[in-house]
């Protein structure tokens, strides 16, 4: 671990600091932590935290000598010289006049290149910065929602400006009504500004202070007081985003300033139930869904031209397909409807192109147009970790997963306290064959957030991958329970049963859910994974035939399962039904 600077230039990240934790890496040998001087500086009065001095040691490019330090976990851990490896390279250059020919060679050569090779005056150190909640100061509660809509807008601003990491809000709401110091805040979500705020609403009147704090040091680098009308909020969310913006010396084209001032509705009832059906669809239950769909409409009701309104539709009925027993041929077409009703209304909206990317992926598995759709909604919102997480399970489904790994580590980075993007970052070292990773980041996703079913589920997936049968039904017991007996984890667990010789309890669950499916809608799916596990190949080509003509949005995830007791067994009839959803087998 080492602690510097680096600079982004395109899709590369360059600098000293990457160049020494990558040497430190190298030269590190399994099963213990190496920090850096740099680090060792800011952690050595953690008296929870004990680390040693190994040397001081040259790495190969650096110009500099480093302290080496080793972090014990346990106080039985004992002080390992080894741990750093003295490969004949370097020990080559604790020759002095190595060194000295060595920096002389360097040198010459950089000014060499420095005169035939322009500077790109481009490249310059990321900026970050977390919107907090603004606090509530009126003195009523049903003002939460009002609060947390000026933070969502000048979140939701900042996130068009080239060059800015903003964190998103799932992560800037775990600090909620907190009031936490500002440097550990820093620390936790990895920026180097925040942003806070009050909100105090007396009739028809608002007063809204906001300062911008350098966390390093907790300093003041700009704050301002507004008081205004009601019907000025958005102006003022337009103001104090422009500030921002300003102070922290970032540029902005044309169209991030047009997105900066971009008033999506004018009608604040309009816009208040709009809110509420954002907080009801994070839930991701059939009663939440309920109220999604209830205040949106009702939204629309007040502005029928307000795009973000058709939006938060479109991904409802996504949601729905997966967890609210929504059949998808009720719920994609209007994911599609209200997608392009959001695009006639505004072609700039970055995340209803990318829900015409879900719906080319999921359910018409027009793969090129899927990744056109995601990636022009990357370009018009590159801090979206929401698209960024979109992206990644293209890339999971097309088997590319490095890269599906990269786009979810981005995704965790502008999120990295949403449970709901840690789960599927999880999810894709999981598809990668990285099984102990997977357990690793769904181990942590389950304990910031123990009530999501969906992260136990997962993580069972994990478990059964490992034949960890044991921790497995553990967890997708704790799934039913939260969920309220979900159909996907009801099929997970009997095939759970069935592995560890429970065949009567696997049958018991399997035919719960036949009788169900009777009167409201399973995914094939979950019996095709049952009798797959069973090695039943001719009902699980039965159920897998029903899953591609109902269109199941679990479908494409068994495309590339990296589990061959799970996978779609490599037959001919099991071949020719791939070729129905445009996709061949890359790997086995």
């Amino acid at each position: 671990i080492h602690e510097g600077e680096m600079v982004f230039e395109g899709n590369d990240v360059l600098g000293d600091g990457v160049n020494i934790a990558s040497r430190l890496q190298d030269d590190t040998q399994a099963d213990c932590i190496i920090i850096s001087g740099s680090v060792y500086r800011d952690i050595k009065n953690k008296s929870d935290i004990q680390t040693r001095f190994v040397e001081e040691k040259m790495f190969k490019n650096v110009d500099e000598p480093i302290k080496v330090y080793q972090v014990f976990c346990r106080e039985t851990d004992t002080l390992d010289h080894s741990v750093i490896e003295n490969k004949p390279n370097n020990k080559k250059s604790k020759n002095p006049y190595f060194i000295l020919a060595g920096l002389v060679i360097v040198i010459i050569i950089i000014l060499f290149i420095w005169k035939l090779i322009p500077v790109n005056k481009n490249v310059e150190l990321e900026k970050s910065i977390v919107v907090l909640p603004f606090d509530n100061l009126s003195g009523d509660p049903d003002q939460e929602y009002f609060c947390d809509g000026m933070t969502d807008e000048i979140i939701n601003a900042l996130a068009h400006v080239k060059g800015l990491k903003v964190i998103a809000r799932t992560s800037a709401f775990m600090f909620k009504g907190k009031h936490e110091d500002v440097r550990e805040i820093g620390k936790k979500l990895d920026v180097e500004t925040l942003l806070e705020g009050s909100v105090r609403k007396e009739g028809n009147r608002l007063r809204i202070n906001a300062q911008l704090v350098k966390v390093s040091d907790g300093s003041n680098i700009w704050s301002d007081s507004y008081n205004r009308e009601l019907e000025d909020v958005f102006a003022i969310q337009e103001d104090i985003s422009l500030a921002i913006v300003d102070n922290l010396k970032a540029k902005l084209i044309g169209k991030e300033k047009e997105a900066i001032e971009k008033r999506y509705t004018e009608d604040l009832e309009a816009y208040n139930l709009y809110l509420k059906g954002k907080y009801y669809l994070k839930l991701e239950t059939t009663e939440g869904f309920k109220k999604t769909l209830e205040y949106f409409n009702q939204s629309l009701k007040k502005d029928p031209n307000y795009a973000l309104a058709y939006v938060g539709l479109a991904r409802l009925y996504i949601s729905s397909s997966f967890w609210g027993n929504v059949l998808p041929s009720e719920a994609f077409p209007k994911v599609i409807e209200y997608a392009k009703k959001a695009l006639e209304i505004d072609n700039t909206l970055a995340e209803a192109h990318a829900l015409l990317g879900i719906f080319n992926m999921n359910y018409d598995w027009n793969w090129n147009a899927a990744e056109q759709a995601i990636k022009h909604a990357l370009q018009l919102n590159p801090n979206s970790a929401l698209i960024h997480l979109y992206y990644s399970f293209l890339l999971t489904f097309t088997e590319r997963h490095e890269k599906a790994i990269a786009e979810a580590k981005r995704a965790q980075e502008l999120d990295p306290l949403s449970d709901f993007i840690n789960r599927e970052y999880g999810l894709a070292y999981f598809y990668a064959g990285q099984f102990d990773r997977a357990i690793e980041v769904l181990q942590m996703t389950v304990a910031m957030n123990p009530n999501s079913y969906i992260s136990c589920l997962q993580l069972g997936r994990v478990y059964s991958g490992k034949s960890m049968l044991k921790e497995a039904i553990e967890e997708y017991e704790k799934a039913i329970d939260l969920s309220a007996g979900n159909p996907v984890v009801m099929a997970w667990l009997a095939c759970a049963y069935y592995e560890i010789g429970n065949e009567e309890q696997a049958e018991k669950l399997i035919d719960s859910l036949k009788q169900r499916s009777k009167q409201e809608y399973v995914p094939p799916m979950c019996f095709f994974v049952y009798y797959q596990t069973r090695g039943d190949h001719d009902q699980a080509y039965k159920w897998l035939e029903r899953a591609i003509d109902e269109h199941d949005s679990f479908l494409p995830w068994w495309i590339s399962i990296p589990i061959d007791k799970y996978r779609i067994p490599d037959e001919p009839r099991f071949n020719e039904l791939l070729k129905k959803i445009r996709l061949s087998r890359r790997s086995t």
